[in-house]
C-alpha cells in the first residue's frame, strides 16, 4: 500500500467498509473444519484500519493486529475503543517479514491480498516462517489473494461506492499490467472522495507480487512451519478447489488455508 493512502485511514476505512458478517461466518466454518481445537486467539498481519479488530471480537475472539503505519494503528486503536472491543484487542507496529510473536495463536488471517506487498521470495518465506511459528500446531493461516492471469486482463477492473457518516468514497481498482518475468502486478487505484462536501480525487499506482501457484507452494514448503491444506473460492458457496487445480487470475481472489506444523 502506498504511503499517501495509508496516511488517510478514514478514507481507506470507508472505501473497504462492506459488511464482514458473511466472511466471518466462513472463517468460523474454516476453524471448525480445519483446526483441531477451539479458535480463540487470532493474529492479523497488515490489520489496516481495524475492520476485523472490531468485527471478530464481537464473535468472542481475541485479536492481535499489526501494521507498519502509525496513522493506521492510531485510527484502528480509536476505532476499537469506540466499538468497545479494545479489551480483546492488542495492536503492534511491525513489518510482515520480521514480526515475531509467541506461539499462542490459534489462527491468523490476511485479507484482500495484503500479502502482495511482500515482493521478494525471501521476504515472503520469512513472513510465512514467522507466522507459522506464532501459530499453535494445527492452527491455520487464512490468506486471501489472486494469481496471475492466463488471458487478457479485464480492463474495467472493479468499481464500488461506500458511505459512512457523511463521507462518500467511490473506488475503482484494476490491474494495469502483469510482468511474469519480474513477478510483478501493476495495479491502479482511483478514489473519488466526498468528505461532507469537500471533494478530491486520489490516484495511486501499486506494485504487488504476481502470484503463481507453484511458486507459492514452494515458498510455503521452504518456510518449514506451514503447509497448504486447502483452497476455497469466493462467493456464497465457497466451493473447495483441488490443490492440484490450475489456478489463474480469472478465478478472482481465493482463500488459501495454510496449516501450522
Amino acid at each position: 500500500m502506498s504511503e499517501e493512502l495509508y496516511n488517510l485511514p478514514l478514507y481507506y476505512d470507508v472505501a473497504f467498509s462492506w459488511a464482514l458478517e458473511p466472511e466471518i461466518d466462513f472463517f468460523s466454518q474454516l476453524f471448525r473444519e480445519h483446526v483441531p481445537f477451539p479458535v480463540e486467539r487470532i493474529l492479523e498481519p497488515a490489520c489496516g484500519a481495524g475492520r476485523f479488530l472490531v468485527a471478530l471480537p464481537r464473535r468472542g475472539y481475541r485479536m492481535t493486529g499489526y501494521d507498519t503505519s502509525p496513522a493506521m494503528l492510531d485510527y484502528a486503536r480509536q476505532k476499537v475503543e469506540e466499538a468497545g472491543t479494545s479489551g480483546a484487542v492488542a495492536l503492534v507496529r511491525a513489518e510482515m517479514e520480521t514480526a515475531v510473536f509467541p506461539r499462542e495463536f490459534d489462527a491468523a488471517l490476511n485479507s484482500i491480498n495484503s500479502l502482495g506487498y511482500l515482493l521478494d521470495d525471501e521476504a515472503i518465506v520469512s513472513h510465512f516462517r514467522l507466522t507459522g511459528e506464532a501459530l499453535r500446531p494445527g492452527g491455520i493461516y487464512i490468506v486471501h489473494m489472486s494469481c496471475a492471469w492466463d488471458g487478457r486482463l479485464h480492463e474495467e477492473g472493479s468499481t464500488w461506492e461506500m458511505e459512512h457518516d457523511g463521507v462518500k468514497v467511490k473506488t475503482e481498482w484494476r490491474i494495469e499490467s502483469e510482468d511474469r518475468d519480474a513477478r510483478r502486478s501493476h495495479q491502479l487505484c482511483t478514489m473519488e472522495i466526498d468528505d461532507r462536501g469537500t471533494k478530491q480525487v486520489l490516484i495511486e499506482r501499486h506494485e504487488l507480487r504476481l502470484w503463481i501457484l507453484e511458486e507459492f507452494k514452494e515458498q510455503i514448503e521452504r518456510c518449514g512451519t506451514l503447509e497448504l491444506a486447502a483452497i476455497y473460492e469466493e462467493g456464497s458457496k465457497h466451493e473447495r478447489v483441488s490443490l492440484d487445480a490450475h489456478i489463474n487470475g480469472e478465478m478472482g481472489n481465493l482463500y488459501y488455508i495454510l496449516r501450522a506444523l
